[in-house]
């Protein structure tokens, strides 16, 4: 009887890895453009900072559930803020700030739940010390002046597979890379990447039916914005608009108040979710919904968004009420993780 078990066992343990293989496989991959900067540089933002720091919660989040992606890159700083030509490279920035948080958090994240990578690494965006916006009149036969552009169009280049391209900020980067394609007929590397965009078009937050692009992200770099919605419209690029799903749908309907989220406050990425921007009695992580829609199963997915950027008032208000009525279970995924790296 022992010599069944044990082969049952044996069975039982290669089917799991066979099953732990085939997942890992199927992982999204993705590449993040953000906004993110040191928020501790002072600005003339509303939160007192040079960028919206959201995105610090974001990233944490993002960190905390980073097992079930495959990283290819993340280009911090990739805004238009003039403030950023004399700051420290945010690059190292990052790497620091992140590198600690998840390092600490890590060992007890692969040895419960497994699958995180050995470390998440950061680079400094091509546009920060030049604050450049994309120009519509401008043919970008070279990327030699854009490295981070540049990265992203030789991943594409050697990489099998579609790249998810997570859009928080800024669209200046992603408007140079698909007018470089276009311009080279190099329609096989924009048929490989799948971008998702944060809130560059609303018709209920922000904007108006009438002018549903006069969002934050959207006239940061307005250029850049109708560009990729213009291009996307004509099918050459596949452009998911989220809209504002993330802010009044996984925001909104989040836990309130300070008890709840104290208990994030045991790990290093826990702490840095609560603490990057914590307003109205939660935390503010809105762009999260980029890479929650690439996981299918927490609300919304990739397939209750239009792929040629357009952003029908219907479509969002039903994408913001599904991720409402999913947000409790999104935090307390995120805090179980949390727990997870704290060691309880």
């Amino acid at each position: 009887m022992s010599n069944w078990i044990r082969m049952i066992e044996q069975f039982v343990f290669a089917a799991l890895i066979l099953f732990g293989l085939e997942a890992q496989a199927q992982k999204p991959k993705v590449w993040i453009y953000t906004d993110m900067t040191d928020n501790t540089l002072p600005g003339k933002n509303h939160m007192g900072t040079i960028n919206d720091p959201d995105d610090i919660s974001a990233m944490a989040g993002y960190l905390l559930m980073a097992n079930m992606f495959d990283t290819k890159g993340i280009v911090v700083a990739s805004t238009h803020r003039k403030e950023h030509k004399t700051t420290p490279h945010q690059g190292d920035w990052a790497n620091r700030f992140w590198g600690e948080a998840y390092q600490k958090d890590v060992k007890n994240l692969n040895k419960v739940i497994g699958g995180y990578p050995e470390k998440v690494d950061f680079v400094q965006s091509c546009i920060k010390e030049s604050a450049e916006r994309y120009n519509p009149e401008y043919e970008y036969v070279s990327l030699a002046n854009y490295a981070t552009v540049k990265s992203l169009f030789d991943l594409a280049n050697n990489e099998e597979g579609i790249i998810n391209v997570l859009c928080w900020g800024s669209l200046t980067e992603p408007a140079i890379l698909v007018n470089h394609c276009i311009s080279a007929g190099r329609k096989d590397i924009l048929e490989k990447l799948r971008f998702i965009a944060h809130w560059t078009n609303s018709p209920w937050h922000q904007g108006s039916p009438e002018h549903p692009e006069d969002v934050a992200n959207c006239r940061e770099d307005a250029d850049a914005c109708a560009y990729l919605k213009l291009v996307a419209l004509n099918g050459y690029i596949k452009y998911y608009e989220c809209g504002a799903i993330g802010q009044h749908g996984i925001v909104s309907g989040s836990p309130k108040g300070d008890e709840y989220y104290k208990q994030f406050a045991g790990s290093a990425l826990g702490q840095k979710f609560i603490q990057g921007k914590f307003v109205q009695n939660s935390v503010d992580h809105s762009d999260a919904a980029t890479y929650w829609v690439l996981l299918r199963n927490w609300g919304v997915g990739l397939n209750d968004i239009k792929s040629n950027g357009t952003n029908f008032p219907d479509v969002e208000k039903t994408n913001e009420e599904k991720f409402k009525q999913w947000s409790e279970r999104i935090h307390n995924e995120l805090l179980r993780r949390s727990l997870v790296a704290s060691g309880n």
